[in-house]
Parts: structure tokens; C-alpha cells; sequence
């Protein structure tokens, strides 16, 4: 007797091919703290817990999860039994993962636009995410240090502070689901409850600012929509913009880079292009007989525009793959 798939009653969520699923997956799973999210690159699906609020205000908390589908260009969702007794929380999730997993990017305007950059891996996604409190630490915790690391402290960090899923797991799970840990929950802590994890003072000092300041910025909100807002202007944006990236950077132990990176994926913001990444600096001087300066850089990042995050994300797995060979 065969067995049933249980993804073929499964919600699906269409999108428009190319899409670089391998990508997308590898991205995930070098960044995936095991308790939060599990990412089966073999078999394309992501199971992970989520929690938050409904566009009616209403709480939840559960797990979702999801299998890639490329010969029918489908993304098929699951749901726990707590979150599938309410479908108006399904229903206010399934934008965010449409917008976590970017699938209603173009990606002939991406091929045309990003040029031979993008020729060699055509359909190339910008990760963004299901939680932005959640992104904002991580992004914290992997400031100047490796993926691995960086990982390995995020993973600390939920062990210590985030709670337990109280709703058994799908099956095939190698550890229990955890919840992220709440904004409120951190914002309660003391920095030395945070340094003891092996995270060092300043940044366990920044997470706490980050926090307590939450609900105050504008990077917070989620009413945010760059691409789908059809009555926004180009000016208006570039305003919205340049207010979070100061805001956020007005947080002492938030620089320029971490700024635009949370923003790349907390807003998905298709036009970030982090200032002084190395590995980005290291790829756009190939050739050329010294690094480029800081102004040769933004220049060459011109060029990519209005997609610069999408180089971005093509660069650094050149990058990944080149340190392989």
C-alpha cells in the first residue's frame, strides 16, 4: 500500500519559475538553529514554529511546514492542529510566507536587470523572514563572527530564554520545536543573563536595547509593503527607508551593515547592498589589482540597482561555491 503524502491535501502557494530552490534551502540550513527550524534539503521541505499576531490582533503559536514542489512551481503548507482550528491565522500567515520565501518575485526582470550576474543561477531568491524580532537578533548574534558561529549562539540563546512548543511536532523532527524568545520576554532580562551565554557584553547590551525599544521603531511595524504598495512614491519609500536604517542605527551596537541587512530581509528590501561587506568587496575586485575603495564599491553596486540585494545574494554564493571547489 502506498503511502499518503501529507502534503497532498496541502495548501499551495504558486510561484513563477526559475526558482533556485537548492539556494534558497542551503541559505536556510546554514543559518537554521535546530529547535526554531529544520530544513531537509533532500526531500526541499522546512519544517519550523512560529507565533505571533493575526491581522486581527489575535495571538497564536504552533508549526508550519512545507515542501517545494518545482515540477508543478508550488510551495504545498501544512499546518499544526492549533493553528489549523483557525483559519484566519492561516490566512494572515500565508503573505508572510509568500514574502519569506520571495515568491512573487520576478525573475525574468531579475535575469534582465542583474545581467550576466545572474546567468549563472537564474531564479536566485531573496530569503526574508517570519519574524522580525527574531531576524534582528540573529543578525545581531552573527555580527563579525562566521554563519557557524553565529549559529551555535542564536541556538544558546533560544535553549536559555525561548519556550517550548507546547503541540507535539510533525513527524520526522530530530529535536523538539521551540518558540523564539518574545520580545517581551528579552526585554525583562539583564545583560549578564545574556553574556553567560558566551555572547559577548556589548552585543548582549544591544539586544537588550533592541527590545526595549521595540514597540518605538519603525522597522517593527508591519505594515511595510516596498513592492505591493501601488500608491507609494519612489520618494516616500526612500524616506521610509532612510528613517529605519537611522533609527535602527541609533541602537548602540547597530552599524551600517546590520542595519541594511535587516532591512534586505525584514523589509524585503530588494535594493539593499551592505557597506563594507568584505566578501562582497573581495568578489567585486576580482581582477583588479587592489581591493576597490569605499567610493569604487558603492559605484560598482550602482550598477545593480533596483536589485541589489539579489547581487548581493548572487555574490556571496559565488563566493560559498568558489571557497568549495
Amino acid at each position: 500500500m502506498t503511502a499518503l503524502n501529507p502534503f497532498d491535501a496541502a495548501i499551495l502557494l504558486p510561484y513563477q519559475a526559475p526558482y533556485h530552490v537548492e539556494a534558497l534551502l542551503q541559505f536556510l540550513a546554514d543559518r537554521a538553529i535546530a529547535s526554531i527550524e529544520q530544513v531537509d534539503q533532500a526531500q526541499l521541505r522546512i519544517t519550523r514554529s512560529v507565533q505571533g499576531l493575526s491581522a486581527q490582533g489575535q495571538a497564536f503559536e504552533g508549526w508550519l511546514s512545507l515542501q517545494f514542489q518545482p515540477e508543478r512551481s508550488v510551495v504545498a503548507l501544512s499546518f499544526s492542529a492549533a493553528l489549523r482550528a483557525q483559519p484566519t491565522i492561516i490566512d494572515s500567515l500565508l503573505p508572510m510566507l509568500r514574502r519569506w520565501l520571495d515568491l512573487d518575485a520576478n525573475p525574468q526582470a531579475l535575469i534582465d536587470g542583474l545581467g550576466p550576474l545572474a546567468a549563472s543561477h537564474p531564479g536566485l531568491r531573496l530569503p526574508g523572514c517570519l519574524d522580525r524580532f527574531e531576524l534582528a537578533v540573529r543578525a545581531v548574534l552573527g555580527q563579525q563572527i562566521t554563519v557557524a558561529a553565529a549559529r551555535t549562539l542564536a541556538q544558546r540563546f533560544v535553549q536559555a530564554f525561548g519556550r517550548p512548543l507546547n503541540e507535539p511536532g510533525p513527524p520526522g523532527l530530530t529535536a523538539p520545536l521551540r518558540l523564539f524568545p518574545r520580545v517581551s520576554d528579552v526585554a525583562e532580562l539583564e545583560a549578564g543573563q545574556i553574556a553567560e551565554l558566551g555572547i559577548i557584553r556589548r552585543r548582549a547590551d544591544c539586544l537588550l536595547s533592541l527590545a526595549r525599544s521595540w514597540d518605538q521603531l519603525a522597522y517593527a511595524q508591519q505594515a511595510w509593503q516596498p513592492a505591493q504598495d501601488a500608491d507609494a512614491q519612489p520618494e516616500e519609500q526612500a524616506a521610509q527607508l532612510k528613517h529605519a536604517l537611522l533609527e535602527l542605527q541609533g541602537i548602540s551596537g547597530i552599524g551600517p551593515w546590520t542595519a541594511h541587512y535587516m532591512l534586505m530581509r525584514g523589509w524585503s528590501w530588494a535594493d539593499a547592498f551592505p557597506p563594507k561587506d568584505v566578501v562582497l568587496l573581495r568578489q567585486l575586485s576580482q581582477g583588479l589589482p587592489e581591493p576597490l575603495s569605499p567610493g569604487a564599491y558603492a559605484q560598482r553596486a550602482e550598477a545593480f540597482r533596483p536589485y541589489r540585494s539579489y547581487a548581493v545574494l548572487h555574490l556571496w554564493r559565488a563566493a560559498t561555491l568558489q571557497a568549495k571547489r
